[in-house]
């Protein structure tokens, strides 16, 4: 999986936001899930974006982090998303 790799949120999955978190629910398992603060942010800029490279360059922003090491996490962010089913990697 790359920066380059295209993901699809699926219309099973419901979210709702409470405070800083994010619980989704996989409409198709009834598994709830719970994104801290970090990931609540990542997601909603999946939402927005759907675009690896994009949503890289946004979090390198809003944390100050290192390419290199936004890259990192958000490939083994969205590995552990599509390993749960709740994003689908085309």
């Amino acid at each position: 999986m790359t920066l380059d790799t295209n993901i699809t949120i699926p219309d099973t999955l419901f979210l709702q936001k409470v405070d800083e978190e994010t619980i989704l629910l996989d409409t198709n398992t009834q598994e709830y899930f719970t994104l801290n603060e970090v990931g609540s942010i990542t997601w909603e800029i999946i939402e927005e974006k759907k675009d690896l490279n994009k949503v890289c360059e946004e979090i390198v922003k809003i944390f100050e982090v290192d390419f290199e090491i936004a890259k990192n996490d958000i490939l083994n962010f969205v590995e552990a998303l599509s390993e749960k089913e709740l994003i689908i990697i085309n």
